[in-house]
């Protein structure tokens, strides 16, 4: 081994140390000073266990070859922690993968890459931005401030680490794999999706369809099917989709309004704003929801209805047979999509 290459081997294993970091505590921002031995960010990430999983999901994607090349690039990287809240353990075989379709899986590998430098330390306080990837859909980018610190947040989660310099670009790693942007608007999203095909119905016929197709941004909190036909609500009929077909209009609108937020709110910054607003978020119809949960945990959101009798609902989970899917965090171009469990009553 020449003089060179081990000093690069050094180097890497410097970079891989604070790359690796997993705590929740404050952003660590000492990162930038790594990767100047002019590794790129596919030899990073080949070179850093922490990736195993990612760069193993890159090479299914075909981005490696992308990844080593001048960029600039930023990379959104889930750490080998964030797969396996999904099912995927490090080191991956053939079975890894299993659960998401290659289609899928290739359009999430796309959603993480940034065809830009985007350097989150030095981005001003109070920053709402959307930033291209190279699939084309958009990540959502803010900053606030917190005892003290400013906080970048990415669809909402808080970086374990950022701004961690290769000779391509940065890799910003996140605790959770994001879900890919892949419709223009909710009512197209909630359309193609099997598990809210009910919601769906329910919302053409209440009118409210056109609302979720426009340029105006919403969150929505849509019962899976499963929650539609397991609800009890006097008056409506949600349990078929004939019994939606012949709701009264009216009735069954001010319900799915109790369901649609204006603006753009991914479980962190759902969290972000109960901590100031206790009494809980205004909803379409006026009324008040109010957000719970641990938002350590996975998917630990909760949304509390007026006439839930305290039982919050919270985020759908999917078959055991597929646990890659996450209903939390789904982005649109005109807003966030999160797949409940349960249907809301005002």
């Amino acid at each position: 081994m020449t003089i060179e290459n081990s000093l690069r081997r050094q180097l890497s294993f410097i970079l891989l140390l604070t790359l690796g970091i997993t705590g929740c505590g404050k952003e660590d921002a000492s990162a930038p000073n790594a990767g100047k031995d002019g590794s790129t960010i596919s030899f990073v990430l080949n070179d850093n266990f922490s990736f195993g999983v990612l760069y193993a999901g890159f090479n299914m994607g075909g981005l490696l070859d992308t990844l080593a090349k001048q960029g600039p690039y930023t990379v959104l990287a889930p750490n080998n922690n964030a797969f396996s809240l999904q099912g995927i353990s490090y080191p991956t075989n053939a079975y890894s993968f299993q659960f998401f379709t290659p289609g899928w899986l290739r359009e999430a590998m796309r959603y993480t890459v940034i065809p830009q430098r985007v350097t989150l330390g030095s981005l001003p306080l109070n920053t709402s931005q959307a930033y291209k990837t190279i699939g084309g859909g958009s990540v959502y980018i803010k900053t606030f401030a917190e005892a003290g610190d400013t906080i970048a947040t990415v669809n909402g989660f808080r970086l374990v680490s950022r701004d961690n310099a290769a000779s391509n670009g940065l890799i910003q790693v996140l605790p959770q794999l994001l879900n890919p942007e892949l419709y223009s608007t909710s009512a197209s999203a909630l359309r193609s999706d099997t598990t809210t095909a009910l919601f769906a119905a329910a919302m053409q016929r209440a009118g409210l369809t056109e609302l979720l197709s426009g340029k105006d941004e919403y969150t929505v909190l849509a019962p899976s099917n499963t929650a539609f036909t397991q609800a009890a609500i006097d008056g409506l009929d949600l349990s078929t989709l004939d019994g939606i077909l012949n709701a009264d209009p009216v009735k069954l609108a001010t319900l799915l309004q109790y369901h649609i937020i204006r603006g753009r709110y991914f479980e962190g910054d759902l969290y972000h704003y109960a901590s100031a607003a206790s009494e809980g978020i205004t909803t379409l119809n006026g009324a008040k929801l109010v957000i719970g949960g641990n938002p350590a945990q996975f998917k630990g959101i909760t949304f509390l209805g007026a006439g839930n009798d305290g039982q919050p609902a919270g985020i759908a989970v999917p078959s055991q047979y597929s646990p890659a899917s996450n209903n939390a965090n789904i982005p649109v171009g005109n807003g966030v999509i999160h797949i409940i469990n349960q249907v809301l009553i005002p």
